[in-house]
C-alpha cells in the first residue's frame, strides 16, 4: 500500500508540474477579423498597457505586421520569455503551429495585423535584399522609397514609403498582391482603362488588390505614407 501511495503521489505532482496546452488562436479574445477571402484572413489584435495574451497556436503560415511601436515580453513555447522592442512596419513570418504568449511592457496600446493564409506557403527565403530610391524630376524630398523583405515559395513581402506629392513609376500587377497601412495614407491612383481612382486607408488597415491592374500612385495625402506589400508570385 505505501508503494502505490508514493507512485500515486509521484504521478499527480508529475501531472501538476506539466503546463496546460496552448490555446487555439481562434480563441484568443483580443482578435478581430478585418478582412477575408479565398487566399488569406486579415485578423487585428490590440494591446493594452499591460495587457496579456496566453499561450495560443496559430493553426495556419502567418504574416504579422506591427503596425505601432511596441515594447513586448514574447514566451515562446518551449523558451525562455524574452523581452524586445517592436518597431512600427516590423514583420515578422511564422509557420503553421507557432505557438507563444505576449504582454505589452508599455505605457501605451500597440496593434498587429495578422495575415493568415489558406494555404501553407513554404519555406522562408533569404534572398538578397533590393532596394529602390527615387523622386520626382527637379525633387530632393518628393521620392519613393522601396525596400524587398523576404520572400517565402508563394508571396515575397516590400516595405514601401511615398513621400508628399511622390509619384510612382508606371507599374503593372500579374498576381494579386495586398497593402497593409502602417501610417495612414491617401493616393490619387491613374488605372490604365479606369481613369483616376482615390485610395484612403487608416493605419492597420488593409486593401486587396486583384492581377491585372496597371497603375500609377501620386501620394496627395499631407505626410509620408508606408504600407507593407505582400504580393503572389
Amino acid at each position: 500500500m505505501p508503494r502505490l501511495a508514493a507512485a500515486l503521489f509521484l504521478l499527480c505532482a508529475l501531472c501538476g508540474a506539466q503546463k496546460p496546452a496552448p490555446i487555439p488562436d481562434s480563441s484568443v479574445e483580443q482578435r478581430k477579423e478585418v478582412f477575408k477571402n479565398a487566399r488569406v484572413t486579415v485578423t487585428r489584435v490590440d494591446f493594452a498597457p499591460g495587457e496579456s495574451i496566453p499561450m495560443h497556436q496559430h493553426s495556419r503560415d502567418m504574416i504579422a505586421v506591427f503596425v505601432t511601436d511596441g515594447s513586448a515580453r514574447e514566451t515562446v513555447l518551449g523558451s525562455k520569455a524574452k523581452t524586445e522592442k517592436i518597431a512600427a512596419g516590423e514583420v515578422r513570418y511564422h509557420r503553421q503551429g507557432y505557438a507563444h504568449a505576449t504582454s505589452n511592457l508599455g505605457s501605451v496600446p500597440f496593434r498587429v495585423e495578422l495575415i493568415e493564409f489558406a494555404d501553407p506557403q513554404g519555406a522562408f527565403e533569404h534572398g538578397k535584399l533590393k532596394k529602390s530610391h527615387y523622386c520626382n524630376p527637379g525633387s530632393t524630398t518628393a521620392c519613393v522609397d522601396e525596400k524587398s523583405l523576404f520572400c517565402t515559395a508563394k508571396v515575397c513581402v516590400e516595405d514601401v514609403t511615398i513621400a508628399p506629392g511622390a509619384v510612382t513609376t508606371r507599374h503593372s500587377h500579374s498576381t494579386d498582391h495586398m497593402l497593409v497601412a502602417v501610417s495612414d495614407y491617401e493616393f490619387t491612383d491613374q488605372i490604365e482603362g479606369k481613369g483616376k481612382v482615390v485610395r484612403t486607408r487608416k493605419s492597420g488597415e488593409v486593401e486587396y488588390i486583384s492581377a491585372g491592374i496597371t497603375h500609377q500612385l501620386t501620394n496627395t495625402g499631407k505626410a509620408a505614407a508606408r504600407f507593407i506589400v505582400v504580393v503572389w508570385r
